[in-house]
């Protein structure tokens, strides 16, 4: 979902019964805050979800066009002038087609734009709801966000950006609703150094991992295909070429609450493996951590060893 940030950037809270005597500062995060809030993780999955659709109608209407172009291309030398002419005709119509759509949906104040507005209409409301409740009840003469990064210094204790993520997420009485399965997705570890790259160290561990995590009690992995589909949309071709962000946006429209990537190498007979994953219902953090065998050793072991480990850090023990 597109960064957020709220509709009052600076609040003013002149309070004639405190006086200027009595100023009271404080700051905020309002990105972090919007990450961080409850009520975020519903929002994004209605966004994402007609972000898919609108991404597979346009894919759809790319392919229909590149078929009939590629059609005129093969049976150029056998058609006549006026068929020629009426194909040509038919592809500018629909190319026509396909760019209004594109704009309509992703242009400036299209469909995108607007259905995002309206979803994150009421966050933004509950967020300046609360900041006005804070700062009027406790003095506060000025509420800055921070999350422009103007702010070259403040003194932590000026942060009260905890404070409204804990009331805001207070206030939110949607309960949560555990899924039957925790669907997740390994993308293939990238092959550092021409060792790594000979032994396909990265794709045989990625395997290892994928076959391991499914195995797991409420796990499910998302399948390769449709990993591949969203890729293609996305304007993405293959999984090791893609860097951090790119791996983030992919799974966002996958919807997967836990993604796993990083990179492998040998060096000085041992097989380093510098794990990457991130967990999407504790936010869009990556975490990485550093796992090391003998070259010796089965890859079997490192894999077990990451999935023990993944499997204690998604349970929060």
């Amino acid at each position: 979902m597109k960064k957020v940030y709220l509709a009052v950037v600076l609040i003013f809270l002149f309070l004639s019964s405190v006086g200027f005597s009595a100023e009271k500062i404080g700051f905020v995060d309002s990105e972090e805050i919007i990450n961080n809030y409850k009520g975020i993780i519903l929002l994004r999955e209605q966004y994402n979800k007609l972000s898919v659709e609108w991404e597979k109608e346009a894919g759809n209407r790319k392919q229909e066009i590149d078929k009939l172009k590629n059609q005129l291309a093969e049976q150029m030398l056998m058609l006549s002038n006026e068929e020629k002419k009426k194909r040509e005709i038919e592809i500018e119509e629909k190319q026509k087609e396909y760019e209004n759509f594109i704009s309509n949906i992703w242009g400036e104040g299209g469909e995108s734009e607007k259905k995002y507005e309206e979803l994150v209409k009421p966050v933004i409301e509950e967020i300046s709801n609360v900041l006005q409740k804070i700062g009027s009840d406790e003095g506060y003469v000025m509420i800055f966000d921070i999350s422009k990064g103007n702010i070259m210094f403040a003194k932590t204790n000026l942060d009260l950006t905890d404070r409204v993520l804990y009331e805001i997420n207070k206030e939110f009485t949607v309960a949560a609703v555990e899924t039957k399965e925790t669907k997740f997705y390994v993308f293939e570890l990238k092959d550092i150094g021409t060792e790594a790259t000979s032994k396909s160290l990265g794709r045989q561990i990625s395997n290892l991992l994928k076959s391991g995590l499914d195995k797991f009690e409420a796990f499910e992995t998302i399948e390769s295909q449709t990993v591949s589909e969203t890729m293609r949309l996305l304007g993405f071709m293959k999984e090791k070429d893609l860097d951090d962000g790119q791996i983030r946006r992919v799974a966002i429209r996958l919807q997967a609450r836990i993604i796993v990537f990083g990179e492998v190498e040998i060096v000085s007979g041992k097989i380093k493996l510098k794990l990457k994953w991130m967990d999407f219902n504790k936010g869009q953090d990556i975490k990485t951590k550093e796992f090391s065998i003998d070259e010796k050793e089965k890859l079997e072991t490192v894999a077990q060893d990451v999935m023990t480990f993944l499997g204690r850090e998604v349970k929060g023990k």
